[in-house]
């Protein structure tokens, strides 16, 4: 089954001077790119926030996500770091099967 379809947990988060909304939305973009790229081999990624929709729509084009799978023990685990001039969001998630 593709990764596509898994559920995306998000285990943890710390958070530096991030609005509430601006961590929903963050939280979203996480989600969505870390079942994307779990389809790849890739194991770490580099996006500007700038070319996602719906960070233009909620004003997070300042942004930038570094994203990593790390394995620990049996479990894939997706470690992000969203970034700004200003403001921080750190993220862990996990794929689970719905």
């Amino acid at each position: 089954m593709s990764k596509l379809f898994y559920k995306a947990m998000i285990e943890d988060i710390q958070n530096e001077k991030c609005t509430d909304a601006e961590i929903v939305s963050l939280l979203d973009i996480f989600e969505y790119t870390m079942k994307k790229t779990a389809t790849t081999l890739a194991r770490k990624a580099w996006f500007e926030l700038k070319d996602f929709q719906t960070a233009r729509k909620f004003k997070l084009e300042d942004f930038t996500l570094f994203i990593e799978k790390r394995v620990m023990g049996d479990q894939e685990q997706w470690w992000g770091t969203f970034e700004s001039p200003c403001k921080n969001l750190k993220v862990m998630g996990t794929l689970e099967r719905d």
